[in-house]
């Protein structure tokens, strides 16, 4: 596996833990039609769920900068990037601070979801055309359907949603980013061996 796919899977499972924590400690937001930013807005769940998207957060950045500086196609690089942005942006509007942080993350999650949609199905057309990979974005578009349906409170499946759309979309990211390493590898120097630039 090459050294971004490692960074990314680290990052997935960085959020996951610290998800984990946070349902241990408050197991009634699976539960909440509140969606993840449940545990954002609970002062004994907070600080862990933040850490963890942090660490995400920072994780996917790095993985963005050595795919940068590899031979792997420019639109990887870019797409990882605008991936830790949109995290962040969702992080950065906690919905319990006011009405207006509250549209600000209905927006922000909505548009994180929007983007993590395209970019999987750009991932399968470009970088990872596999049945696997089909499959994996009709998870992520049912458990968005599930999700959407939940925030209409249609019904109150939020938070199962999610954890579908996510975690689907996570192995899609960490298996494409696998694949350019190796593909890399047969004619172009390997992901996880191109040197950093050298510091003056």
């Amino acid at each position: 596996m090459s050294m971004p796919a490692r960074y990314l899977l680290s990052a997935q499972v960085v959020f996951f833990l610290s998800l984990a924590v946070c349902v241990l400690v408050r197991p009634e937001g699976l539960n909440d039609n509140h969606g993840w930013s449940f545990y954002e807005g609970r002062r004994d769940t907070v600080v862990p769920y933040v850490l963890g998207v942090l660490g995400g957060i920072l994780l996917v950045a790095y993985a963005s900068a050595l795919l940068e500086r590899s031979a792997a196609p420019r639109g990887l690089s870019m797409g990882v990037m605008l991936l830790a942005l949109f995290l962040f942006l969702d992080l950065a509007t906690p919905d319990t601070v006011s009405s207006v942080f509250y549209w600000a993350h209905d927006l922000a999650s909505t548009l994180l979801f929007l983007y993590q949609l395209g970019f999987a199905i750009w991932l399968v057309h470009s970088v990872w055309r596999t049945r696997a990979g089909v499959a994996l974005v009709g998870i992520q578009f049912i458990g968005g359907l599930v999700a959407m349906f939940s925030q209409l409170q249609l019904i109150p499946l939020l938070g199962l949603g999610i954890f579908a759309f996510q975690l689907a979309f996570g192995i899609l990211v960490v298996c494409a980013t696998a694949s350019v390493g190796r593909e890399v590898r047969q004619g172009e120097p390997a992901i996880e061996d191109v040197p950093a630039p050298a510091v003056n």
